[in-house]
């Protein structure tokens, strides 16, 4: 239930900047996005953090890149959502997300669990393009 929570919440969010997008710029509306972000995170890590944030220094490198991603994630969405709409926007944002979590989960990256891809998962993301080809022809 969290979970679709917080899809909701990507909903919202995607919406909202994609209006401050238009406003201000796709990338200045991402690194307001972002700035506001960090302050409530800080917020958070200050007073319930139980992890241990000097041991950022001794990670691989590569787990560093997540936020390069969120960067151009929500970039490209405060770009897009003006243009195309939010639904569109975030069918094609899931199928991606999906045909990516696949080739992961497929080759075991990232230090994840392996889940070989099958008929059937193959049958799911024909059937998410149909529905985001439903969607746009909809617009």
């Amino acid at each position: 239930m969290l979970l679709v929570l917080s899809g909701f919440g990507l909903s919202i969010q995607g919406s909202i900047n994609g209006a401050l997008g238009r406003a201000i710029g796709s990338v200045q509306a991402a690194l307001v996005s972002f700035v506001i972000g960090t302050i409530c995170l800080f917020i958070v890590v200050m007073f319930m953090g139980k992890g241990n944030l000097y041991a950022v220094v001794d990670v691989p490198k590569w787990q560093l890149i997540g936020g390069m991603l969120g960067a151009i994630y929500i970039s490209v969405l405060a770009f897009s959502v003006p243009r195309v709409g939010i639904g569109l926007a975030l069918v094609c944002v899931v199928i991606g997300q999906i045909i990516m979590s696949m080739v992961i989960d497929h080759f075991g990256l990232f230090q994840s669990t392996q889940v070989l891809f099958n008929t059937p998962r193959l049958i799911g993301v024909l059937l998410l393009i149909s529905g985001m080809i439903c969607i746009y022809k909809g617009t």
